[in-house]
């Protein structure tokens, strides 16, 4: 016997009880979808229709199977329109009240089940027991939440969500369509987590919009439009995107590669046309005069900070460098070092502080870093208090173009954060660094030199500021500096709020240099 299936708001055809089954099984018909009980009239959910029907087939003995010529008493009560072939379904019945429904044909399908205004159940036949609301589907996570935590957390969260969400609703063609996109979301991932430029971020933002398009989306449309309404739950997704949040930040900060980016150099064609900031002598100094004339102006520099090991772990870190003194009054300094040397990184949590030492003092005063460089030029400013007891010398100052390769110079610096020392070598050449020039010189440098000064010996004067050394595998006398005219630009510096005795001492050093 075939029977009626009722799906969706029409009709899914007649089959039989077996054929039933399998469409249960592999998910084409939902165990709430509608079946026509012949007899008792009236329509039941596919699951109760079953399970009254197998006990009651298997309670028929083989005495009253048809060939034994015996008439079953139910089915010779029956109606002779009963047994009529039944013709294709009628259009389908209006939702209006049950009087005035027309009566169901003989030899058509049973009526639809109709919803009344008032809740009552509408549909023909005895013992209808049909609900008067929608069916209630099952349980999933809001469609919606998955993109909004896509957005901002992983993609590979809304693509389990939504693979989820199908497998909940007994959908496992869609689901296997929506599988894909779960497991392309950890090679996104992959991708950022190892690559961090722009093509990286593109392939997110496309991977996004054609999750979104072709798997978010159907899903949504599906939840809205089916007969059956899903119940959606927000407070569970948004939990399990928070999670992973923090698993996923603290797996950046422990298993991420550190990529220590060393610039390429390359030759510069030319040397930038600027203007000279200083008229030097021509008299040739030896390093051990250039040593007493401006060691006092050159200082010892630590900065020391509370920096985040782990969520429940802090340290104390810090950095040891050198600075050049540029230009004083009787109560303040003007002092030039490298960033690098001053700068705590993203990690600091707090405690920072910054010092310097003249050579002639036994402790580090504290200082303010009043100015940082623009266009990733590696220099700042610090302004330290002199409290009038003694005048430094002051540097006067090289311009770049003046400077010709294969002149002796010698460096100060704090190497090793040691102490103050004096190393010798030449300038070797001169490398372009996307939009600043560096001093390539062969002159020993070491950790801590960074920020000290690169003297000329002609004339005495401060070429650069010792910037960068080489960290090539077997690559000796390899160190860079940062042309000491860069620190005369006015244009290239940011400077923190309320910096005007910085300035005040910036704007004197730039105008006795170009008196010279």
């Amino acid at each position: 016997m075939e029977i009626w299936v009722h799906r969706n708001g029409q009709y899914a055809g007649r089959f039989t009880e077996s054929v039933i089954r399998e469409k249960v099984a592999e998910g084409s018909l939902s165990p709430s979808d509608l079946a026509w009980d012949e007899a008792k009239s009236a329509w039941k959910p596919i699951s109760e229709f079953l399970a009254s029907s197998a006990p009651a087939s298997a309670a028929v003995p083989a005495s009253d199977s048809p060939s034994s010529g015996a008439m079953d008493p139910a089915s010779a009560a029956e109606p002779k329109a009963a047994e009529a072939p039944r013709a294709a379904p009628p259009p389908l019945p209006s939702t209006s009240a049950p009087e005035a429904m027309a009566p169901m044909r003989a030899a058509g399908p049973p009526p639809l089940p109709v919803y009344s205004a008032s809740g009552a159940t509408a549909a023909s036949g005895a013992g209808s027991s049909i609900p008067a609301t929608a069916p209630e589907g099952e349980t999933i996570w809001s469609p919606y939440m998955a993109i909004l935590c896509s957005l901002f957390l992983s993609p590979a969260f809304g693509g389990f969500v939504i693979w989820r969400n199908w497998l909940k609703m007994n959908r496992r063609r869609r689901a296997m369509v929506a599988a894909p996109w779960f497991w392309l979301g950890f090679v996104v991932v992959g991708l950022v987590f190892y690559s961090r430029d722009r093509l990286a971020l593109v392939v997110w933002v496309a991977y996004l919009l054609a999750w979104i398009a072709f798997s978010a989306y159907p899903q949504i449309r599906y939840v809205n439009t089916t007969l059956k309404r899903e119940k959606l739950l927000w407070g569970l997704p948004l939990l399990a995107a928070l999670g992973l949040g923090v698993v996923g930040v603290l797996a950046f900060h422990f298993f991420a590669p550190t990529l220590e980016t060393i610039p390429r150099l390359e030759p510069a064609p030319q040397q930038p046309t600027i203007t000279q900031v200083s008229q030097p002598h021509d008299r040739v100094y030896s390093a051990d005069e250039l040593r007493d004339l401006y060691k006092s102006s050159v200082l010892e520099v630590r900065t020391t900070w509370k920096e985040r090991k782990s969520t429940l772990n802090k340290k104390d870190n810090g950095a040891s460098g050198t600075g050049v003194l540029i230009y004083n009054d009787a109560e303040y300094g003007l002092v030039a070092t490298n960033w690098h040397v001053v700068d705590p990184g993203e990690n600091m949590t707090g405690g920072y502080k910054c010092g310097v030492r003249f050579s002639h003092d036994k402790d580090f005063a504290d200082v303010e870093v009043v100015a940082k460089a623009k266009n990733e030029v590696d220099l700042a400013l610090l302004l330290v208090r002199l409290d009038g007891k003694w005048t430094p010398n002051q540097f006067p100052v090289r311009a770049l173009d003046s400077i010709k390769e294969g002149e002796c110079c010698i460096a100060i610096g704090n190497a090793l954060g040691e102490g103050l020392s004096i190393t010798s070598g030449i300038v070797s050449r001169f490398d372009k660094v996307k939009e600043q020039t560096l001093i390539r010189t062969s002159t020993p440098v070491s950790p801590g030199n960074s920020g000290g000064p690169l003297i000329l010996c002609r004339g005495g004067s401060l070429g650069g500021i010792v910037t960068l050394q080489s960290r090539i595998t077997n690559v000796q006398n390899v160190n860079f500096a940062t042309p000491a005219q860069y620190i005369f630009d006015k244009d290239l510096w940011e400077w923190e709020s309320g910096q005007d005795k910085a300035q005040q001492l910036l704007n004197a050093a730039i105008s006795q240099a170009s008196k010279k």
